[in-house]
């Protein structure tokens, strides 16, 4: 456990590191950028995609890609350690827009590859020891799982959540973490680029939390405001969301372990405007955004500027192997809804992949996207269900999957009007689609 701990401080410290060079740029440096932003076209909207935010009407999605890869080894029918991760990059035509940005995700991805491949060895290695000293019968694959889920992708910021999971001995732990940029500069936001006056944040999360929760919860009435107290800011997991900040707390933070440990409190947008530089609260008018598998996800409705919880949870079937089935919940007059929908596999990064959708219109939408045979890579069946109100109807389901672009990558999916996706029961190659008036996907 101590090699782990002391991979993800030094994927800390090179975090650390990236920003210091996207912050100190040369005056050379600096004049070529804004040289290079001035020649950048407008985009179709008709707006410059580089002026300032608060001078624009909203802002205008970007394009980016999910690379996913594995490695394993096997001791004859024993798996003995697994390693599944995603990273993150522009597509080829935002990368343009926003060189800055490029480079930084650029450099991101390739550190965390290096420290994902690092942890593959260590693991295998206690794998091996144990698995001689304990024999098969006892012996547990040694696992570790990053995902990196886009919160927000446009032309003010791009917000990336680190849901990660390892199985390492008798350890079993889950660590989530967000990273923020501004999407011009390529720079890593901190807390207090975005919210104007921190003090005032203990109060209203715990307020969130409380609303959400049995107060009874909390470690104690004050748990919250010592959690701000004593964690130092770099140690706060946050993202910056569409609909406002939202920040993470694992077991033990502020809630007792094993009973509502894991919990997320947003701070929207909405009820608290004057809280947020007004740069970073322009958002385009319709988005999607990849959710945390059994961790809550805070979004208005039903329209009364006050979010309301929603939150996927995976099902293991009779086996214990596999996914069978998924729940979702809304504490919108307690709703849930239960759905037999198998993913093929256990040990993918997810099995499913629930995403949020908010329509120009004001709709809200769920899809599940269900992985398949482990031999087809990529290879997903999509649940489509209307959440509009707070409410489950079924849409439907299709047999779909975001497209992909050469081996283990695909485009990400962050923009219900221009979704690339993958159709396999047509054999249509990846193309463009948008979400239709019932909530399904329809070709553009």
């Amino acid at each position: 456990m101590k090699r782990r701990t002391v991979l993800f401080v030094g994927l800390l410290l090179i975090l650390c590191q990236l920003v210091g060079c996207q912050a100190e740029r040369t005056p050379d440096e600096a004049e070529a950028y804004q040289s290079s932003a001035e020649k950048t076209e407008t985009d179709e909207g008709g707006n410059d995609p580089m002026m300032p935010s608060a001078q624009r009407s909203a802002a205008d999605h970007i394009s980016l890609t999910k690379t996913f890869a594995q490695q394993s080894e096997w001791d004859g029918e024993t798996l003995l350690a697994l390693s599944e991760y995603s990273v993150v990059a522009l597509h080829e035509e935002s990368a343009r827009m926003y060189p800055a940005l490029a480079e930084t995700l650029e450099q991101t991805k390739n550190m965390t590859v290096r420290s994902m491949e690092d942890e593959f060895d260590n693991l295998l290695s206690t794998a091996k020891e144990e698995r001689n000293r304990l024999g098969a019968d006892s012996f547990v694959t040694k696992t570790s799982t990053l995902d990196v889920q886009i919160r927000r992708a446009d032309s003010v910021a791009v917000s990336l959540l680190s849901d990660s999971f390892l199985v390492y001995g008798n350890i079993n732990d889950r660590y989530v973490n967000g990273t923020t940029y501004d999407t011009k500069t390529g720079k890593q936001l901190m807390l207090t680029d975005v919210i104007k006056d921190m003090s005032k944040i203990p109060a209203i999360v715990k307020k969130e939390l409380t609303s959400h929760t049995w107060k009874g919860d909390l470690l104690s009435a004050s748990a919250v405001e010592e959690y701000f107290l004593n964690t130092p800011a770099d140690g706060i997991a946050w993202t910056l969301d569409s609909d406002g900040v939202t920040f993470y707390f694992k077991n033990g933070d502020v809630a007792q372990i094993g009973r509502n440990g894991r919990l997320a409190a947003t701070v929207s947008f909405a009820q608290y405007p004057d809280l947020f530089e007004e740069t970073y609260t322009a958002v385009p008018d319709s988005y999607m955004v990849e959710l945390p598998l059994a961790h809550p996800f805070y979004t208005d409705l039903d329209g009364d500027g006050d979010p309301e919880e929603l939150t996927v949870t995976p099902v293991l079937d009779e086996s214990g192997l596999l996914y069978g089935s998924f729940d979702v919940y809304t504490d919108m007059d307690a709703e849930h809804y239960h759905a037999d929908f198998s993913a093929d596999t256990l040990y993918r990064t997810g099995g499913y992949h629930p995403y949020y959708i908010k329509t120009a219109d004001g709709r809200h939408y769920l899809y599940v996207f269900a992985e398949g045979s482990e031999l087809a890579s990529r290879d997903m069946t999509l649940r489509v269900i209307d959440i509009t109100d707070g409410t489950f109807k079924e849409a439907g389901d299709l047999h779909i999957a975001p497209g992909s672009i050469p081996i283990d990558t695909s485009y990400a999916l962050t923009d219900p009007d221009n979704m690339m996706l993958e159709h396999f029961e047509t054999q249509q190659q990846t193309a463009a689609y948008r979400v239709g008036s019932d909530g399904m996907p329809v070709l553009k």
